[in-house]
């Protein structure tokens, strides 16, 4: 008989200390899909998607299964794969097959595909029978088929960025149409205030704040190959804590080449009054 076994170091408890602002309401739209529709969150790099999947986990106390989805992803990397251990060859599950024993013993369980349209279109046929009426997923290489108990549940959900972003491909029609797909853009300037106090719990210099991100607002709005994003605006704060805001500008315009960071530069000039050099 087939040794299965999980991961030892992967962890399935959400985490419960996010600093997210639920600004656009989402744990209540999740209330009324969990469990019963998959949903894929489409937006750009750094706006709470993965993190908003997270604390609704923490919140309704059910375990997560992430996995980052890339081109490189293959069949095995999904559903799992022998593993040389000593002397023995036990079957080690990939984050499908791990989510429906999760579900089953816990009762419930979220899969999280980040990135989900990093798979290649080979791959992305793998998820339709975990995603349609089946919730089911055969697996003759360790000779077993994964569904889920009378009573478990699981809920498959996925992050995207848009087709601008590289390495990223369509979904196929078969996938797309498995799944609702809500797209998100940057939040409103009183909306990114909230998710950054929430992130520093209040402790943060609303007029440093308030610049830092008017600079990002202005990158959004411009013709950049870069913008940055709520991430990148906590990022400079953190920074300007231990290194002071000329320097952490400074960091964050290493995210710039050409004219895109000679605009910026002129941008950080006129707001925080600051002439970025390359002296560090």
């Amino acid at each position: 008989m087939t040794s299965i076994e999980r991961l030892p170091s992967t962890t399935y408890a959400a985490r419960d200390n996010l600093p997210y602002a639920d600004v656009w309401g989402l744990h209540g739209l999740f209330d009324g899909l969990a469990f019963r529709s998959n949903l894929i969150l489409v937006g750009p790099k750094g706006i709470g998607k993965t993190m908003s999947f997270q604390s609704y986990a923490a919140k309704a106390k059910t375990p997560i299964v992430t996995f980052d989805c890339s081109e490189d992803v293959r069949r095995a990397n999904l559903l799992g794969m022998y593993v040389l251990k000593g002397n023995e060859t036990p079957f080690i599950l990939g984050p499908i097959t791990t989510a429906f024993e999760v579900a089953n013993e816990v009762g419930s369980c979220i899969l999280v595909l980040e990135e989900i349209n990093g798979l290649s279109p080979q791959m992305q046929k793998v998820l339709n029978p975990i995603a349609d009426f089946r919730r089911r997923m055969e697996v003759p290489e360790c000779n077993r088929v994964f569904e889920l108990k009378k009573d478990a549940k699981l809920w498959v959900v996925g992050t995207m960025n848009t087709s601008a972003y590289g390495g990223v491909y369509a979904l196929n029609e078969d996938l797309k149409s498995r799944f609702r797909m809500l797209s998100l853009g940057y939040p409103q300037p009183e909306e990114e205030a909230k998710i950054i106090a929430a992130h520093f719990a209040g402790k943060v210099d609303p007029v440093s704040m308030k610049k830092v991100m008017l600079l990002a607002q202005e990158t959004r709005q411009k013709s950049l190959e870069y913008a940055l994003s709520p991430r990148d605006v906590v990022q400079v704060l953190e920074d300007s804590a231990v290194v002071g805001m000329e320097r952490a500008l400074r960091i964050v315009l290493g995210k710039f080449e050409g004219e895109d960071q000679t605009m910026v530069k002129a941008r950080v000039s006129s707001i925080f009054g600051y002439t970025l050099t390359e002296k560090v």
